[in-house]
């Protein structure tokens, strides 16, 4: 072992001595006395053999006295490693340089998660005021315990916050207190039609239920009263459900351009700190008219210790735009997806597609016309000011 380290800061060379039929060259070097390792034959007057690189001289003075010839197979050791680095400065400083930017990054925040509010931005307006947020110095945070003090102190509305730190990231969990019955509004109101429809669910958390499942209704039709039998007007509440019918006209075209991948793609590998980027590896800018790019990031862990670095993997794929023919049937499901997608957007998002039926449907010119039925139950109640005189059940009112 000791030998070998001795080899290594020396630096030794592995060698093969061609055209030396009577072994001139190796009797040479151990009558000077050279220390050898791992000699080898090879072939006829060929063998290979290990020295120290300070006794190379010897081993050229003794090639060429044996009109011999010599290849250098391998060379290691620190004088190498050292010859390596004189050549490779800029690299040699990069990395010194990245070693001490991840010392630097290692003392900032670079995550703040926090859990159990819907309204976590009141949360990160009291970290912001202790001094912890994304970017901010990392010594600054005394301990968890101070942390959830602070944090307890500022937000009288929480009634336990838990602060775990791991690594660069801080992670917060609250729970709040709580809060008393909320005052129910006084204003005196009804609950009425908006859209004409058949009732499904009927749930009157306030106020008098005046319509059944399977009434139909009409806009402005009273579903839920505020006026309770005794004639005292109370401020309606509750959930009407119904069914509502909607007529949609589709155009589509029968062509349309869909990107296939041809199997040429590039690659691109980047070193990521929050939103910048630094390139590292794939600088080839091929022309593709049209491309598709796919990433896949990976944290960086040094050990258990989680890196506000994240290396990117950007892979560039090149796309040919063709023109392709949909069949009929295809035409129809995506005409059917656009209607039930127009109808969703006019409830708000509220409804929930029960059924379509297709009333016509006409395939000319490389286009589809299509007319489609669709079913919906959705939220058909509406809040309405009681009138100063009481309105009939289920007649229509104004107001």
């Amino acid at each position: 072992m000791a030998i070998r380290i001795a080899e290594f800061f020396s630096g030794s060379v592995r060698v093969l001595v061609l055209k030396d039929q009577s072994r001139t060259v190796l009797s040479a070097l151990i009558a000077r006395g050279v220390p050898l390792f791992d000699v080898e034959h090879v072939a006829s007057e060929q063998y290979q053999l290990t020295l120290s690189l300070a006794h190379v001289k010897e081993l050229v003075r003794a090639v060429r006295l044996a009109s011999a010839k010599v290849q250098f197979i391998n060379k290691w050791g620190l004088p190498f490693v050292l010859w390596r680095a004189r050549r490779r400065k800029a690299f040699i400083g990069g990395a010194l340089f990245f070693v001490l930017a991840l010392y630097t990054l290692s003392g900032f925040i670079w995550h703040v998660e926090i859990e159990g509010t819907d309204q976590p931005e009141v949360i990160q307006a009291a970290l912001q005021k202790l001094h912890v947020y994304p970017g901010g110095l990392l010594y600054r945070v005394v301990d968890q315990d101070a942390l959830q003090l602070a944090l307890l102190d500022a937000l009288p509305d929480l009634s336990w916050v838990g602060v775990r730190m791991h690594g660069t990231s801080i992670y917060i969990r609250v729970i709040s207190r709580i809060q008393g019955a909320k005052v129910q509004p006084t204003t005196p109101q009804d609950i009425v039609a908006k859209v004409p429809g058949v009732v499904a669910i009927v749930l009157a958390d306030n106020g008098q239920a005046v319509v059944k499942p399977g009434q139909f209704v009409t806009p402005g039709t009273i579903l839920i009263s505020g006026v309770l039998e005794d004639g005292k007007s109370v401020h309606a509440s509750g959930i009407v459900r119904g069914i509502v019918w909607y007529r949609s006209d589709v155009t589509l075209s029968q062509k349309t351009t869909v990107d296939l991948l041809s199997g040429e793609h590039v690659s691109h590998d980047y070193l990521m700190l929050g939103k910048f980027a630094l390139q590292i590896w794939g600088f080839s800018h091929p022309p593709y008219t049209h491309e598709e790019v796919q990433s896949i990031d990976v944290p960086l862990k040094l050990w258990d210790l989680t890196l506000p670095l994240v290396l990117r993997k950007e892979t560039v794929y090149e796309a040919i735009p063709h023109t392709v023919a949909l069949t009929e049937s295809a035409l129809t499901a995506r005409g059917l997806q656009f209607a039930a997608t127009d109808v969703l957007a006019k409830c708000k998002g509220e409804g929930k597609v029960l059924r379509q039926n297709i009333l016509q449907r006409k395939l000319e010119h490389g286009k589809l016309y299509m007319t489609v039925w669709t079913e919906v139950l959705q939220d058909i109640g509406i809040n309405q000011a009681i009138s100063p005189q009481k309105p009939e059940t289920g007649k229509k009112i104004t107001g």
